[in-house]
């Protein structure tokens, strides 16, 4: 697992989650699992798609990012090198998965969405923070809770071909 299979990783999963056709995905589990909940379904229902597509394109890339402490600095200043298995591939992007869903994680990602990054160049800031700091604590479990084994060989595989079988 070293700097370039980390990075490449990272970089396939930010491409694959900002795809029209994740998108859309996250969109239909967002409205399924989180605007039933939502005090005013109908306006989540009708609202969060073009939100959400919003905040995809920021949210991910910003988490995704393989330079990034959180993602790969660490093992690329450690210049580690051998290969990788798909398992290990599988356990780099759950472990990807697990701290986005931290508190801290979580704290940070409403936080900056909250700034310039999102909420800050649109035209209600104010609306659009209360809306990222309700949305996201709901969004990311939702969206995590049933991982597409698929796309994660998609993502491998894009990352480092023949890491992973095909199905």
């Amino acid at each position: 697992w070293t700097c370039d299979d980390c990075t490449a990783v990272v970089n396939s999963i930010a491409a694959y989650l900002t795809s029209e056709e994740s998108i859309a995905k996250q969109v239909d589990i967002l409205l399924a699992d989180v605007c039933p909940m939502d005090e005013n379904p109908e306006d989540c229902i009708a609202e969060l798609p073009d939100f959400w597509n919003r905040i995809a394109m920021v949210l991910w890339p910003g988490y995704y990012a393989a330079e990034a402490d959180w993602m790969c600095a660490p093992l690329c200043m450690a210049k580690a090198v051998r290969e990788i298995t798909c398992d290990e591939c599988f356990a780099g992007l759950q472990a990807g998965v697990d701290q986005l869903l931290s508190e801290e994680a979580i704290a940070a990602i409403i936080e900056n969405l909250s700034g310039d990054a999102l909420c800050g160049v649109s035209e209600d800031p104010e609306r659009c923070s209360a809306v990222i700091e309700a949305l996201i604590p709901l969004a990311l479990p939702a969206l995590t809770a049933n991982p597409d084994p698929e796309a994660g060989v998609m993502i491998c595989n894009n990352a480092i071909p023949g890491t992973c079988p095909t199905f």
